[in-house]
């Protein structure tokens, strides 16, 4: 049996303190599942370079590169993917993954092809956050991992 509430505060601390405990660890794995399931689909699947080399790490589909932040009961991700530093582009620092997402826009490609169209990976994980219940899945998960 699980404890005990006496106080009704008491009872909704808890429930949102371990809410956010499962949107840390068991959703935001999930949610970068997604994630980097529509990098490999839409992005590395769709397009083979020509004009360069993919990177082997630090790049598009590292795990470490999609970062999540909770707070209030609220799980924010962001693919932080940084410009590849060897390669002579103009664009620096991170902003790999919005120009990936919505093509020459605030971030550009240098070299012109058929890369320069967008391959919406973000809009598509986005659409299946929202409509799988692998996220809901996810929350019960570690709801249930904490005694609710």
């Amino acid at each position: 049996m699980g404890k005990r509430y006496t106080n009704l505060n008491n009872l909704i601390s808890d429930v949102k303190s371990d809410i956010d405990k499962s949107l840390k660890n068991e959703v935001f794995e999930e949610v970068r599942a997604i994630e980097l399931e529509h990098v490999q689909k839409d992005v590395l699947d769709a397009y083979s370079p020509k004009d360069y080399v993919r990177r082997q790490k630090m790049g598009i589909d590292d795990p470490q590169n999609i970062v999540g932040v909770v707070s209030g009961g609220e799980l924010v991700v962001d693919n932080v993917t940084p410009f590849n530093p060897d390669y002579f582009t103009a664009n620096r620092g991170i902003g790999l993954a919005e120009l990936i997402n919505y093509g020459n826009g605030r971030f550009y490609y240098d070299y012109p092809g058929a890369f320069e169209r967008p391959r919406p990976f973000i809009d598509r994980a986005r659409i299946e956050v929202v409509k799988s219940d692998r996220v809901k899945k996810a929350l019960e998960k570690g709801m249930k991992k904490k005694g609710w």
